[in-house]
This record gives C-alpha cells, sequence and structure tokens, in this order.
C-alpha cells in the first residue's frame, strides 16, 4: 500500500462519502419498508452484475429462481451464480464477524465454488495473467500476477498489514479499503473468480467500516455500467506494482466515484418514494416522464422500489392505451419507450 501526497479532489470526494453516510441511520428509523424493497433489488442485481461482469450469464426467470433458492443449479452458469448469492449472503448477515485473514479469504472463495464440480478455495499453482483481447482478436497481456509459489506469503502480508493500520487508525478507512482491494488484484492469487471475490473483499470491508450502501444499491452493477472505466483505472494502479513503484490513485478515484455514485442513487430513491404526493399511479407516471430512452419493468421497480408489479403492469397498460407510451419488445425481456 502506498499512498504520498493525495490530492484535494480525493480528500473532497471522501469527506463527500462520508456526509453522505451519515444519513444511513436516518433513512432507516424512517424508511423501513423502502429499505426492505431496495434490499431485494441489490442483491439480485449484486449477483447478476458480478457474474456477468465475468462473461457468467443466465435468463431473468432462473436469475430469480436462483435468488428464491427454488432450483438447485443445472450448469457450470447457474453454480457459479448460486455460490456468489451464498457468499453475498453470508457478507450481510454476518460480515461484523468475519476476519481479514488469508485463511478468511480461501474460504470464501471456497464457498463459492461449493457447487461446482471442481472444489474452489485453493491458491493458484500455476501462473495466470490478465489479459485483454484486442478488436483485431489478438490478445495483450495487461498485468502478470504474483507467482503461484509466492501468493501464500503475500497474501499473508496483506491482510496483516491491513489489519495493522486498521487497528491503529494511521490511514483514512476507504482509502485503505481500495489499496488493500487493489494489491489483491495485483497478486491474483485463484485460478478463476479473483474478480468476484475482490468485489465480495470490497462489500465486506466496506461494512465493517460502516459503509452500507452497498445493502441498498448494487456497487456491482454501477461497477458493470462502467465497466471500461473500471478496467482502465486497474491497469493505470498496476503498473508497476512489483516494484511497489504504482500509482493507486486512478484505483482510488475510480472507487470513490462508484461509492458516491451508490450514495447518491440511495438518497434519490429514498427521497422519490417517501417526498413525492400523489397515488401510486402518478408516482409511475413521474418515473416514466424522468426516463431518457427506453426502459424495462425493473427500471421502474427501481425507481419506485415500494410499487408491486401488478401495478406496474396496470399504469403500463393505461398509458399504452393513452398512446403515452409504446411496447416495443414483448415477452420476458419487454422494453417500452415514451411516445411523447
Amino acid at each position: 500500500m502506498r499512498l504520498n501526497n493525495v490530492p484535494m479532489r480525493v480528500i473532497k470526494s471522501i469527506v463527500s462519502v462520508y456526509e453522505l453516510k451519515g444519513k444511513q441511520d436516518l433513512f432507516k428509523k424512517q424508511s423501513p419498508e423502502i429499505l426492505t424493497r431496495l434490499q431485494e433489488i441489490a442483491r439480485i442485481q449484486s449477483t447478476e452484475s458480478s457474474n456477468r461482469i465475468e462473461g457468467i450469464e443466465v435468463s431473468n426467470i432462473k436469475l430469480k429462481e436462483i435468488m428464491l433458492e427454488k432450483a438447485a443449479p443445472r450448469d457450470r452458469s447457474e453454480a457459479e451464480i448460486s455460490g456468489y448469492r451464498d457468499v453475498l449472503a453470508t457478507m450481510h448477515s454476518s460480515f461484523p464477524h468475519i476476519p481479514i485473514k488469508s485463511q478468511i479469504i480461501q474460504q470464501l472463495h471456497r464457498d463459492m465454488y461449493k457447487y461446482l464440480p471442481q472444489p474452489g478455495g485453493s491458491w493458484k499453482a500455476i501462473d495466470n495473467v490478465i489479459e485483454e483481447t484486442l478488436p483485431n482478436g489478438s490478445i495483450k497481456i495487461r498485468f502478470k500476477p504474483v507467482k503461484p509459489h509466492l501468493v501464500p506469503s503475500e497474501i499473508e502480508e496483506l491482510c496483516q498489514k491491513f489489519n495493522n493500520y486498521r487497528d491503529r487508525g494511521e490511514i483514512d478507512d476507504l482509502l485503505l479499503i481500495f489499496c488493500f482491494i487493489l494489491d489483491f488484484l495485483c497478486i491474483h492469487p485463484f485460478t478463476d473468480g479473483n474478480g468476484r471475490i475482490s468485489r465480495l473483499l470490497t462489500i465486506l470491508t466496506l461494512y465493517q467500516a460502516g459503509f452500507e450502501v452497498g445493502r441498498y444499491i448494487s456497487l456491482e452493477r454501477i461497477i458493470e455500467q462502467s465497466k471500461e472505466t473500471y478496467y482502465d483505472a486497474l491497469f493505470k494502479s498496476s503498473q508497476g506494482w512489483h516494484e511497489r513503484e504504482h500509482n493507486p490513485l486512478p484505483w482510488i478515484e475510480y472507487s470513490l466515484g462508484i461509492i458516491l455514485a451508490a450514495y447518491r442513487e440511495f438518497e434519490d430513491r429514498v427521497n422519490l418514494a417517501e417526498n413525492q404526493r400523489g397515488t401510486k399511479s402518478s408516482l409511475i407516471r413521474d418515473a416514466i416522464r424522468r426516463f431518457r430512452g427506453d426502459f424495462t419493468i425493473r427500471d421502474i421497480e427501481q425507481t419506485c422500489p415500494n410499487i408491486s408489479r401488478p401495478t406496474i403492469y396496470r399504469v403500463l397498460e393505461a398509458l399504452k392505451s393513452e398512446g403515452v407510451i409504446d411496447c416495443i419488445v414483448s415477452g420476458r425481456n419487454a422494453r417500452w419507450c415514451k411516445k411523447i
């Protein structure tokens, strides 16, 4: 972990995060029903997005079945999503009691792979590299992680330093967490699943520091939506890492941006549900009026978390009859657009 001369813009972002964090408890007291619905949505989105970043996808219907634990996984994608679901649930329910240790990281990986034929939880045995496929189809190596035989000692040292700094309070929690995740990704200790474990560790360490916005707004979804920037920041901050000459600021600024975006979205959703007046129908109509481009049922649910899906369907049909909107894609993945 290397931090020198933190720019004022980063300090201002950190201050903004702390200011928004201060509203968490207020929202918990004032809006328990809204927060329950937001948690349900975020849990699904986090599981879906963190896996989709790695190219692991299932249909919306199957995802819902997996999240409700109504079906056993039938293939590798479903098994990986089921494992992430379980570990994420552990983060949400038990985060105060999960220490940052190398054995715990291995256990999280093992639990994430428990539905797969091959067991997880073992450090990599062969070299792995972080690659990029270029438009012409060629492969570019973006980073060469730590050699397999060095992984156990590197992870052990990383966890020890993180805990020491956290106990002493010498580094701001956010800076410490983001540098910890950056180092974990540069070590790349597993053959597969490093990205997903890094996001689970991000949730865990943020919760332990009191930043619980990921419980209500999916950080993984925001990362997926900015995936190119994510990889660019990781690339910039990993250069020179082996020589301890890297610059963590691009990664820190990106990560702060994710947290800020989540907190602002959290505040917007709670305020929308609490402060707007009128019937549920008017809330849905107002939400649709603000959409840019086409939208889905899920988009409306995210904006109006306290309104049921049957009510949304009824309003959509009414708006369609009025000539305000039109269904441009029908079926399970229906999409709508505004006509006027």
